[in-house]
């Protein structure tokens, strides 16, 4: 079966609660996720993929009509985030109007949410729930052999007219298995970070699923699975073979044990490995002897989810680790040379007025990393937090179903405004980004990492979005 995969446009984008340009020059990572898939079909030796990424491509919906036409595809797979279910909508419309024989299948985050709902529209034939990889290559197969498409796990299809939503979210238990990701489908100078300080950057899943329940997470629980270190410096060799000289860890929760920072970076020294990397992890994972390790090993920069100021913060939003702790990972990550990049979220159910929130940025500053990023607090589907709006009254109950049925690009994603509104909100933000970067600190260390003319260009647009409060 010949098949597609497309990364779908960001124009339609539904508005984040980031300030503008800084959500738009964050930067733009390789779809992993598609790549997978890509992998893990290819690997049976019965399908033809290719993959198109729009966004870093610059592909308008009227050439990817264009395309299709020409390539003549059976199946268009498409990811979705909630955020961009009405530029998937549109990739699908697109595909339909160039060819309606053409299956279309949706997958991604957003389908775990809203099952039924990702296959109510005309343009959508099937939607997979859950890690996709086997499930996806099922379909593809049973397609192929025209068998029944009941037997295919974790499908959502449409029967008779109407739709029919997965039974359960599909997740690989043993993701060491899994075919690491076909990168020779994109250009890997297509992507980049602006918080990295090399030209040739890509990204690794190390393990997936995350364990804790912080309120404001949608994340699938109690599904952590974490690869071997030898398995991930092995995917790190390929990558660097393949030109890169950057590697960024996505996964959730890098160091869910504090032993594994340490595992990965001796696997690296062992080997001789010369790379950056950096990595997403928790406070309480962070201890001396892993860091010195990590510096020693290439890492480069440390991303550090801290949301708030206090101690009762961190139980409020279930958070599992101490402000102590956060102060500590903070302290290591400085004396050992790593770049630290600290993540707040302002206008949380816990702070109740302005002064509260005016605390949480003071506590950023005194917390001095390198990088600080502000976000409001936002209520998405399938967390602890929208189910407390909806008992507040804050929300209806289908609010954002309403959205999945209908996906507005103009809808705005609901923000916790029991204390403050979204004007007061957005204040409070872009003076955390003004207090918080307007200072000598801040501004010569970030010089440092400019890596040429094109990536102080990304981080001056940014930085002008921040200090003249721009969205």
């Amino acid at each position: 079966m010949k098949v597609l995969l497309v990364n779908p446009p960001t124009d339609l984008i539904i508005r984040s609660e980031l300030p503008g340009h800084v959500g738009k020059e964050l930067g733009h990572f390789p779809p992993l996720g598609l790549l997978y898939l890509a992998a893990f079909a290819r690997q049976s030796g019965r399908h033809q993929v290719a993959l198109l990424d729009m966004p870093a491509r610059r592909v308008t919906l009227a050439t990817l009509k264009e395309q299709i036409r020409k390539d003549r595809p059976d199946l268009v797979g498409v990811t979705c985030i909630t955020h961009n279910l009405a530029g998937v909508k549109a990739v699908a419309d697109a595909v339909k109007e160039a060819d309606p024989r053409i299956w279309v299948c949706m997958g991604g985050p957003h389908v775990v949410q809203f099952p039924a709902e990702s296959v109510s529209f005309d343009s959508i034939d099937f939607a997979i729930s859950g890690e996709g990889e086997h499930p996806f290559l099922a379909l593809l197969d049973a397609l192929d052999a025209g068998d029944d498409l009941r037997r295919v796990p974790s499908l959502c299809y449409k029967e008779n007219g109407r739709a029919v939503p997965a039974a359960a979210p599909a997740v690989t238990t043993d993701i060491e298995s899994l075919p690491v990701p076909a990168r020779d489908l994109v250009d890997q100078g297509d992507y980049f970070y602006i918080l990295g300080n090399r030209a040739t950057f890509t990204t690794v899943l190390s393990s997936r699923g995350c364990p804790f329940r912080c309120t404001f997470c949608a994340t699938l629980h109690g599904t952590y699975r974490a690869r071997s270190a030898r398995s991930v410096v092995d995917e790190m060799v390929g990558c660097r073979d393949a030109g890169a000289e950057e590697i960024h860890f996505i996964d959730d929760t890098f160091n869910l044990r504090k032993e594994r920072l340490a595992e990965v970076s001796q696997e690296i020294l062992d080997r001789g490995l010369r790379l950056k990397w950096s990595f997403r992890g928790r406070a309480d994972g962070i201890y001396e002897g892993g860091m010195a390790l990590a510096a020693r090993a290439g890492c480069s920069r440390f991303h550090l989810g801290v949301e708030t100021g206090t101690d009762e913060g961190m139980k409020a939003l279930k958070k599992g680790v101490t402000v102590d702790q956060v102060r500590n990972a903070v302290r290591l990550a400085r004396k050992y040379g790593i770049v630290s990049a600290a993540y707040f979220i302002l206008g949380c159910p816990h702070e109740k007025s302005r002064r509260d929130i005016l605390e949480t940025i003071r506590f950023a500053v005194r917390l001095d990393p390198d990088f600080a990023m502000f976000n409001i607090m936002a209520i998405y589907p399938g967390t602890a937090l929208f189910e407390e709006a909806v008992s507040k009254g804050l929300l209806a109950p289908d609010f954002w179903r309403g959205f999945a049925r209908d996906p507005d690009p103009e809808f705005r994603i609901p923000l916790w405004e029991e204390h403050l509104d979204r004007f007061e909100l957005e204040r409070l933000m872009s003076h955390a980004y003004r207090r918080f970067y307007w200072r000598p600190g801040p501004i010569f260390r970030n010089l440092r990492t400019v890596a040429g003319p094109a990536d102080l260009g990304r981080k001056a647009v940014a930085a002008l979005s921040i200090l003249l409060g721009r969205r």
